[in-house]
């Protein structure tokens, strides 16, 4: 593929500190920012920032305030672009209900769910399964990952732990359903990526040798069951074949991106040909997907308009811009592309 021509498009400053991005499926103006602020005492709080997009602006539109906690991670069911999860520094999700017109945007917490009764606990990440609208899986600052299952009804959700289990040493970052939806891969603080079977209930194998840092993200493929990428804080990204997990040749491609590759992001239309990755102190890329990566996948970066670690980012729904942010700055930056 050729390189992709990125232009600034508009900027913004957020009150609290941004480290993740979610534009509304449904209506692609609509930008969602999770915020996270960790005060001197030791206290977080954090909100859902809203912003309307259109025309390649970034216009504040409203605060829905999570007063005790802050923000980690969002994601939009993949089933029903109504419902938004949010991961919270306090062991909880939220599920909010999303609803729009053309120009009005409206969200609704719908339930409240302890994913741990200790709130020193933090829950990292969420992730929906792709084939089962009633399933996601939660990472901890523990280590652990949980399996929710949740009602279609979420005013308010019924919630049920599935299974857990212990797959990391340190903090687990990240996680990710396969593309047939039978494992949970999961990534941590301690390097080591992880692969649970649903069906069997037992953990498959781990890799512990091919990161140097901690798994931050983890990107399944629909259209190659049998290939996943990873990104590290050891600032490169990996290629598995998971036809062979147990040999040295599981890793067939790597690249180094120039910062920690703390998200791998799918693009809505053409979903398994262009990634963006969110990396860290390096910016962002926008990679050309294929069974192998070289420097040549990478067809544009992001490198101006932050001066901290982008740690989120989103392609609009309709596919024209991409959103980044980055933390200790505060920025909001939205790019268009051809």
């Amino acid at each position: 593929m050729e390189r992709i021509s990125l232009s600034h498009s508009a900027s913004a400053l957020t009150e609290l500190p941004p480290c993740v991005l979610a534009f509304y499926p449904s209506n692609s103006r609509f930008l969602v920012a999770g915020t996270y602020k960790l005060e001197d005492d030791g206290s977080r709080h954090g909100a859902l920032d809203i912003y309307d997009c259109a025309e390649g602006q970034l216009k504040f539109y409203k605060t829905v305030a999570s007063k005790d906690s802050s923000i980690l991670d969002l994601k939009f069911s993949p089933h029903d672009s109504s419902i938004l999860a949010s991961a919270h520094s306090t062991g909880k999700i939220c599920l909010w209900r999303v609803s729009s017109e053309e120009d009005e945007i409206d969200i609704q917490l719908g339930s409240t769910y302890k994913v741990v009764d200790t709130s020193d606990v933090l829950v990292l990440s969420i992730c929906f399964s792709a084939l089962d609208p009633t399933l996601l899986s939660v990472t901890l600052s523990s280590g652990e990952w949980r399996l929710l299952s949740i009602s279609t009804d979420i005013s308010p959700a019924t919630v049920k732990i599935e299974s857990s289990f212990m797959a990391h040493s340190l903090e687990a970052w990240t996680s990710a359903f396969s593309s047939n939806g039978s494992l949970i891969f999961s990534g941590g603080d301690d390097s080591v990526l992880s692969a649970y079977d649903l069906r069997a209930g037992i953990q498959v194998w781990q890799d512990r040798r091919s990161h140097a840092a901690g798994v931050t993200s983890i990107l399944p493929f629909h259209d190659n069951e049998n290939q996943i990428w990873t990104g590290s804080y050891d600032e490169k990204l990996r290629v598995w074949d998971l036809r062979k997990p147990y040999s040295k040749g599981s890793v067939i491609d790597e690249i180094k991106l120039g910062g920690g590759v703390w998200r791998l992001i799918h693009h809505p239309k053409v979903a398994d040909k262009l990634i963006l990755s969110c990396c860290m102190h390096g910016g962002a890329r926008v990679i050309s997907s294929n069974n192998t990566i070289s420097e040549k996948s990478v067809l544009g970066s992001i490198t101006e308009g932050h001066e901290s670690m982008v740690y989120g980012g989103d392609w609009s729904s309709d596919g024209a811009y991409i959103a980044t942010c980055s933390f200790y700055d505060r920025k909001l930056n939205l790019w268009s592309y051809r």
